[in-house]
């Protein structure tokens, strides 16, 4: 095999390895998607254990590098380094890039996961509580959307199951700019196991506008 396709073969690989692992606009991963779509298990233990995905996406740009680098005669060593990096670095780079240029509404939303957490207490069969939510508005525009919490497999059973009292309030995010914005909730309750107090982090969320939706 001659040297051109090698490199080529190698780009594809590597090409491959970032479609695969792909979140915007939304979060799941482009890779998951296709592996639920053709009926392959995306985790070995349903929800947890080994990612699938992330195994076959290492898999693919490992590949593409050795095949990168024997594709090479001047500064392969280097190039494979780099090519290394790239999978990780470049899509989030491409996303701020086309969020802060030609991206709309939700669109040019970002949500930091890390910086999100909620806070709650219970009186008698109520539960009332406050989600500090941190996003970014990439765009020159005001945002205005509604937020739900999602996916909240591990609370199964308990009020936090399907928190979307807070998808009733409209939240604004300022162009150009990173803020916390403070969202209260009250719910009723029925499970008397619900702590008197606590704090969940890592929440996923939907946020909508208008008729445009994304899950993050």
């Amino acid at each position: 095999m001659n040297r051109r396709r090698r490199l080529a073969i190698a780009l594809m690989l590597i090409t491959s390895t970032i479609i695969l692992n792909w979140t915007y606009p939304d979060t799941t991963a482009l890779g998951e998607r296709l592996f639920l779509w053709i009926g392959l298990p995306v985790w070995s233990r349903g929800a947890s254990g080994l990612n699938y995905v992330g195994i076959t996406s290492m898999m693919l740009l490992f590949a593409g590098v050795f095949t990168l680098r024997t594709s090479l005669q001047r500064h392969a060593r280097k190039i494979a380094l780099l090519a290394l990096i790239l999978p990780f670095w470049l899509p989030s780079q491409l996303v701020a890039a086309y969020q802060s240029v030609w991206a709309k509404g939700i669109y040019a939303l970002e949500y930091v996961k890390d910086e999100s957490k909620c806070n709650f207490k219970k009186e008698d069969d109520q539960v009332t509580g406050t989600c500090s939510l941190t996003f970014v508005n990439h765009s020159g525009q005001d945002i205005l959307f509604t937020a739900s919490i999602r996916n909240q497999r591990y609370l199964v059973g308990s009020f936090l199951e399907s928190l979307d009292i807070l998808g009733d309030q409209t939240l604004t995010m300022p162009p150009r700019q990173k803020k916390t914005i403070n969202v209260t909730f009250t719910k009723i309750i029925a499970d008397t196991r619900t702590p008197a107090n606590g704090t969940f982090y890592g929440m996923d969320l939907a946020v909508k506008s208008d008729e445009q939706e994304r899950d993050l």
